[in-house]
C-alpha cells in the first residue's frame, strides 16, 4: 500500500484509480481494513480521472451515484459518465452509458444540461 500512495502522490494515474478504489472498497489487496472511505476514494479517483483515465472517470461516476441520490451526485455522476462516454469504445462505453441512463433519469430536464455543461467544460490540460 505505501508503494501505491507514493506512486498516486507522484501523479502515476493507475495508482490514483487503484487507490482510489481501494479506499471505496474499505479493504486493501490482503483484506485488510483501510482508513480513508469515500473522501479519499473521490479524492484519488478524481485526479486519476481528471488525467483521462477512463476507468476512473466511470469509478467516480459510480461512486457519485452510489451516495444518496441528491441532484449534486446525479449531475457530477452524469458529467463523468458522458466524459467516461466519450473517451472510451466498446464495453467500456457500454458500462458508462447505461450507466449515465440510469442515472440521467432521475435528473430533471435542466439538471441534465447541467451535467453537459460540466462534461463540456472539463479540460484536463486546466486540471478541472
Amino acid at each position: 500500500m505505501k508503494h501505491m500512495i507514493l506512486a498516486a502522490e507522484r501523479g502515476d494515474a493507475a495508482a490514483q484509480f487503484n487507490l482510489g478504489v481501494v479506499y471505496d472498497n474499505r479493504l486493501d489487496d490482503n483484506g485488510h481494513a483501510v482508513k480513508g472511505g469515500r473522501t479519499e476514494s473521490l479524492k484519488w479517483l478524481r485526479l486519476a480521472a481528471l488525467q483521462g483515465l477512463v476507468r476512473a472517470q466511470t469509478k467516480l461516476a459510480e461512486v457519485y451515484a452510489e451516495w444518496p441520490s441528491t441532484s449534486a451526485n446525479d449531475m457530477n455522476a452524469c458529467a463523468w459518465y458522458l466524459l467516461a462516454i466519450d473517451n472510451s469504445t466498446g464495453a467500456h462505453r457500454q458500462k458508462a452509458q447505461s450507466g449515465y441512463d440510469r442515472v440521467s433519469a432521475r435528473l430533471e430536464p435542466e439538471q441534465n444540461e447541467a451535467a453537459r455543461r460540466l462534461a463540456r467544460r472539463w479540460n484536463p490540460a486546466r486540471g478541472e
